[in-house]
């Protein structure tokens, strides 16, 4: 881009549409967990959804995703129902799902999802 002109994308701290999807729990040893946020200027489709969860999933290890089997289950069911019901709402946020099998207690998987209208 040349020198003094103008991009034309609001950088993504300003994009309206953001949120991350997260693996978390004692089993997990990276601060925070695995995460995948993302800030953009149109709403995340199923599609994106799914590949956002996909991408956490394939940070964990093998016992790390035994420990969340239904929690990436029940998350991706709820992204492919979010979509076939237009969405969700921001007060619905955010979303936990954990296994019941689950041994470590706080092993689960989290959906966030926001909206920032500008003024």
């Amino acid at each position: 881009m040349a020198e003094g002109q103008k991009q034309n994308k609001p950088l993504l701290s300003q994009a309206p549409y953001r949120g991350r999807v997260q693996a978390q729990g004692d089993d997990i040893e990276k601060d925070g967990g695995y995460s995948c946020p993302w800030a953009q200027n149109v709403p995340v489709t199923d599609r994106d959804g799914l590949s956002f969860l996909a991408k956490i999933e394939e940070q964990c290890t093998k016992s790390q995703k035994a420990q969340r089997k239904q929690a990436f289950a029940k998350a991706k069911r709820f992204v492919k129902l979010a979509s076939e019901q237009g969405g969700v709402r921001p007060e619905a946020q955010p979303r936990s799902f954990q296994d019941s099998k689950r041994t470590v207690s706080n092993a689960r998987v989290d959906i966030e999802i926001s909206f920032e209208k500008s003024s």
